[in-house]
């Protein structure tokens, strides 16, 4: 029988606190290896500092970044490729193939074949590995036959272009004439001097055009040849490109046509400088004391990009950019993951790649809990250890945006957590259950499985908790006061559950339960911590007790951060012992919320501390800086060195950035125009965090501590000081928490305050508005109109429709959001048209159409995009054509497809549809509006007066309109 709350609490208080563990972590911090770091070749500004170290170097090839991350010689990592496009890049990669040898992948591997090669005349060459020089841009290498020398250098562009320039040199003493020859397995058909194909992608989701050329080439055979003569001594450089053109990225062929344009040097010059102004135009420039902390933090950076899909695939798969667990491994947006991505991502400053993954998995994920992207069905999807819901409200809070954008956040995270309980909560006790150890993130060393059979509630319900606060927080913005009660109600009955149900007064600790015995299981991992992370314990002594076991290192050491605690781990006698980024994560998370909710004495800023070296010491190869290498897992430490690193590489698995701003520089995410600081002093002299984009205005960060003497950074004032748009606004005099008032200046804090002034035009998250047109584009393709808040015209009155096939309903099109599922569709319709119809009930004015065509790749080919579709109106007595409209796109594509027309009023409006060849038509959202009307009530503004902070105790928010 279930114990409720208060007796529990009756029980606890007769206990005697339990004594301090003896045992205290004795861990050390890590040495680190390798070359020192780069200098950055430009002063330190309280501005824009990524854009200085870019301008400095601007006109030349050679950037910081590609300094800072390069890998010179033989990599014991392997040979994997950094350069990528937005959706292409290696899977594998062979240097000994001149041109772009291995696997290359479009999103994921095509067909396990090459790019394309180049053979140099009929000699052999030799690749050598000690003379390669690999950079995030491009990679260069050295390939040898007798005395003549070939310098390679090979990159891909954003647009998915990839281009070898080849500078063949005569070390001879004649001349030496070289037959050319470029293939690839894509491009194999043409004339003149190019050689085209088409091949679908993985799980044909989508279609590729490739088209090689060359300088100078010309077809033959089925491949592109040139001939060459090098004079002694002298160098001849030719360029290959090849382009991976798709109808739905237009700017795929305009950069393939570009580049084939390009002299070799121009090719390498433009890309080399695009790619590096990426990181001016998006990175936070972040210094730390430690070098190897600082070099991770910027691998981490590119680990972000180089795991980031952005392929705009047409359908309900990756049509949103979205980040993937490792490209060079399983290379799923498994939603586990995508919250530690998100709360990195969140701070770089385009919204697009933060805002990008939650769209993604809200609009892939059936109207219900968060489910693995289902374009690729070899997925695990035990989802209810994630936690989008919170990371994306946190997001929001950087980022900000029109209401449009909160109402999709609010409601992806409330059927999120109403679908994990509806699909997981068997006994209704408002704790997840869960009955095996394939765990998603913990596999077999969740040890708590094999302790019995059965189901177990489960503490990773404490995500649910989290949910419920996001989407509560999320309703009181928009000011649906109802419906953010219900969430708040919700979260709460969540809450007292995870303390009725895992709480054991008898050992003071939260444990999972089994449900057939109601016994709690003894065998414990750090997931048994999750309800402190998200502030659901309540902040009591006899709650704090169980984190007396983490001053043991025979429970939870520091390092390695495994998953399962290690005496039960020793007691199972089972499963493996890795350790991973997705446990430093979770590690991260605790110390975050009890370090500042839950003071306690045995979790401190040295644990912190130290976990924050050692998480960037196990990304190194050895604890060599010159060799980062992020695996998915790693094994059998040996308490000096980890003998094994899984053979995923370069995996963006977990995350880290954030706890170097949110925890140490103290920046709390909050939902009004306040800035809030509350640092883990973790003893640093000095660092700074320089120009996060921060709701339209540009936030600097700076810590050099008076008490040493040094100034750290000239024309900077020591102590703690807040920058906004590179003017200072406040600093005091020692790290301590604060709270800056930009309107009026004030700063809240228990420091002395060195200095304050006001800064008009700093906003809350509800008072920006997001113009750019890729944010306006990526938020039409999950509904929402950023441009205007027009009503939509289709949710009234009724609809029908010509055929609705099984599962789906016309209603399914009309429910305010075109995620996946639910939809109307017309399987099985014996038409060659079908058509789908919205009776307002009475004459309405419309000037445009949104269609959201269903596709159901890969699961199946019952439904694409229609081969042709109109909009007609019923005048009476006919349906007729609107008349002047006007599709885009041109062709009917998967997803959003916008029909504007000459104003029309009309009772009723339909879609009629030519049913492509071999599928029917189907509709995840029908939307009519009047691009001339005005904006609703319902769409009016949120509140500049909504205040929130979102911190582990998720204290009340409330909106005023």
């Amino acid at each position: 029988m279930r114990r409720i709350l208060t007796a529990l609490l009756l029980v606890a208080a007769t206990l005697v606190a339990g004594a301090p563990a003896q045992a205290d972590q004795t861990i050390g911090y890590p040495t680190f290896g390798g070359p020192a770091i780069p200098a950055v070749p430009a002063a330190y500004t309280a501005g824009d500092m990524m854009r200085a170290i870019y301008d400095a170097e601007s006109s030349g090839t050679d950037f910081w970044m590609d300094r800072l991350l390069a890998r010179p010689g033989n990599d014991p990592a392997g040979t994997w490729l950094m350069t990528r496009g937005r959706a292409l890049f290696m899977k594998t990669h062979t240097p000994s193939v001149i041109g772009f040898g291995g696997q290359v992948a479009y999103w994921e591997s095509i067909s396990n074949q090459s790019a394309y090669s180049i053979a140099l005349g009929s000699g052999s060459w030799t690749e050598q590995p000690g003379q390669r020089w690999q950079a995030p841009s491009h990679w260069k290498s050295v390939h040898t036959s007798g005395s003549l020398v070939a310098n390679v250098t090979k990159f891909i562009t954003n647009e998915n272009v990839a281009v070898t320039n080849v500078a063949v040199t005569n070390n001879g003493g004649s001349s030496a004439t070289l037959n050319l020859r470029a293939t690839s397995p894509y491009a194999t058909s043409g004339s003149g001097s190019e050689l085209t194909g088409q091949v679908n992608a993985y799980n044909n989701l989508t279609t590729i055009h490739p088209r090689l050329s060359g300088d100078g080439f010309t077809v033959s055979s089925g491949g592109l040849n040139r001939s060459v003569t090098v004079a002694a001594g002298q160098t001849v450089t030719v360029k290959v490109q090849m382009g991976f053109v798709t109808n739905e990225l237009p700017g795929s062929l305009t950069e393939y046509n570009a580049y084939r344009g390009h002299s070799p040097a121009t090719a390498f010059a433009t890309h080399v400088r695009e790619y590096n102004r990426w990181w001016a135009d998006n990175v936070p420039y972040i210094d730390v004391p430690e070098p190897a902390i600082k070099k991770n933090v910027y691998y981490r950076w590119w680990l972000m990009r180089y795991n980031h899909l952005d392929a705009d695939i047409p359908g309900q798969t990756f049509q949103f950019p979205t980040s993937m667990e490792g490209v060079l491994g399983y290379n799923n947006a498994i939603v586990l993951t995508q919250p530690m991505h998100i709360d990195d991502l969140k701070y770089l400053r385009d919204p697009v790649w933060s805002y990008g993954p939650w769209l993604s998995i809200g609009q892939t994920s059936k109207s219900g809990r968060f489910v693995d992207n289902p374009g690729d069905p070899e997925n695990w999807s035990n989802s209810y250890t994630q936690y989008v819901a919170e990371a994306a409200w946190k997001s929001y809070q950087i980022h900000g945006g029109q209401p449009g954008i909160v109402g999709n956040l609010a409601r992806y995270a409330e059927q999120d957590v109403k679908g994990q309980l509806s699909f997981y909560d068997h006994d209704n006790d408002k704790v997840i259950e869960y009955d095996w150890g394939a765990l998603t993130g913990n596999d077999a060393d969740a040890v708590s499985f094999h302790w019995r059979s059965g189901w177990l509630d489960r503490a990773e319900g404490a995500y649910q908790y989290s949910g419920a606060k996001a989407a509560a927080q999320a309703y009181a913005l928009l000011g649906n006061t109802a419906k953010a009660n219900e969430m708040n109600t919700l979260a709460t009955d969540i809450g007292n559950a995870l303390v009725n149900v895992l709480w054991n007064p008898n050992r003071q600790l939260f444990e999972h339960r089994h449900v057939s015995s109601n016994e709690w299981v003894p065998w414990k991992e750090i997931n048994n911590y999750y309800p402190f992370a998200v502030g659901a314990v309540p902040n009591t002594a006899t709650y704090r007790q169980a984190l007396r076991l983490f001053d043991d290192p025979a429970e939870y050491p520091i390092f390695p951060f495994y998953t399962a605690n290690q005496r039960d781990k020793a007691a199972s006698g089972t499963g493996s012992n890795n350790f991973s980024t997705i446990n430093s994560t979770v590690q991260f998370r605790l110390l975050s919320s009890v370090l500042r909710n839950y003071p306690n004495e045995w979790i401190d800023a040295t644990w912190y501390k130290k976990l924050l070296y050692w998480n960037a010491w196990a990304q190194y190869v050895g604890g060599n800086t010159q060799w980062p290498d992020a695996n998915e897992f790693w094994a059998d430490w040996n308490g000096s060195s980890i003998q094994y690193r899984s053979w995923i590489h370069h995996n963006i698995l977990g995350s880290s950035n954030w706890t170097v701003i949110e925890d140490v520089a103290g920046l709390r995410p909050r939902s009004d125009a306040q800035v809030e600081l509350s640092p883990i002093d973790i003893g640093w002299s000095h660092f700074t965090v320089n120009n996060l984009r921060y709701r339209n205005s540009d936030l600097t960060i700076v810590w050099d501590d008076p008490a040493d003497g040094v100034v750290r950074y000239a024309g900077i004032p020591q102590g703690y000081s807040i920058y906004v748009n590179g003017v200072r606004r406040a600093t005091i005099d020692r790290l301590a928490p604060l709270t800056y008032n930009p309107a009026t200046g004030a700063v809240t804090t228990s420091a002395n305050v060195l200095y304050s002034s006001a800064a008009s035009g700093m906003q809350a998250p509800a008072q920006v508005s997001h113009t750019g047109a890729r944010m306006v584009d990526m938020l039409a393709k999950a509904g929402v109109d950023l441009t205007a808040g027009l009503t939509n015209l289709a949710a009234m009155g009724s609809a029908t429709a010509s055929h609705t096939g099984s599962g789906t309903s016309v209603a399914g099109a009309r429910d305010g959001l075109p995620t996946n599922e639910p939809f109307w569709g017309a399987g099985g319709s014996p038409n060659s048209q079908d058509w789908y119809e919205v009776d307002f009930g009475s004459p309405q004015t419309f000037n445009e159409v949104w269609l959201h065509f269903r596709d159901s790749r890969p699961a199946s080919g019952t439904y694409r995009a229609p081969a042709s579709y109109d909009i007609q109106y019923w005048n009476g007595s006919s349906w007729v054509t609107v008349s002047s409209q006007v599709k885009s796109p041109g062709s009917p594509r998967a997803n959003l497809n916008k029909v504007t027309f000459t104003p029309v009023t009309a009772q009723r409006v339909r879609m009629l549809a030519a049913n492509a060849s071999g599928s029917k038509v189907g509709l995840t959202e029908f939307k009519v509006v009047n691009r001339g009307g005005v904006q609703p009530p319902a769409n009016r503004a949120l509140s500049a007066t909504a205040s929130c902070s979102y911190t582990s105790a998720w204290e009340s928010c409330a909106a005023v309109n």
